[in-house]
């Protein structure tokens, strides 16, 4: 109990907060909603950037991998079984038969598609998108001289790079061919 310089009971203690309480309070709480604001909203922005970026990055290993099936299945040409049974050679298309019969042609138009002869689909399903470049390099089995030639072929260097935003994601991968004689 208080009391007062008059010997009376001061109630004023035991009413609850006072008024500065109350504005420090929320003062302090405000300080608190303006820091945290900013931290929350960058962690944000870095979480769907990251996840955006991951995307990417999966729709990369994807693209190399499943190329990297198909070329490892190129046959040799039945006419000339000395050489493989490639069609294209290009820099940016690769076009062969594979084991089973069924022609595979890897292209880069916008996108990089991936077609079949057998089943025909119009227009060729898309294998990736978002695609900044795609390269096919022809190697003898030395790895390291380049060739133009279906005879000389051992390894196939695919080279696909994805964007996002400003940011590039490269791959290279070299596949050896099957069914040597």
């Amino acid at each position: 109990m208080t009391f007062a310089h008059n010997g009376k009971l001061n109630r004023r203690a035991s009413l609850g907060f006072t008024v500065i309480e109350m504005v420090t309070a929320i003062v302090m709480l405000g300080v608190l909603a303006a820091l945290s604001v900013p931290m929350l909203s960058n962690g944000l922005r870095a979480y769907e950037a990251t996840h955006a970026s991951m995307l990417t990055l999966g729709k990369l290993r994807y693209a190399t991998e499943r190329m990297a099936r198909e070329i490892r299945e190129v046959r040799r040409d039945p006419a000339k079984p000395s050489d493989y049974d490639i069609s294209v050679m290009a820099a940016m298309t690769f076009k062969f038969k594979k084991t089973d019969g069924i022609e595979v042609t890897l292209d880069k138009p916008a996108q990089v598609t991936l077609a079949y002869s057998t089943p025909i689909v119009t227009p060729p399903p898309t294998l990736t998108d978002q695609v900044g470049g795609l390269e096919f390099k022809y190697f003898k089995e030395d790895g390291t001289t380049e060739t133009t030639l279906k005879s000389e072929v051992a390894f196939v260097q695919i080279s696909l790079s994805l964007i996002h935003g400003t940011a590039t994601y490269p791959q290279r991968v070299r596949v050896g061919l099957r069914n040597k004689l």
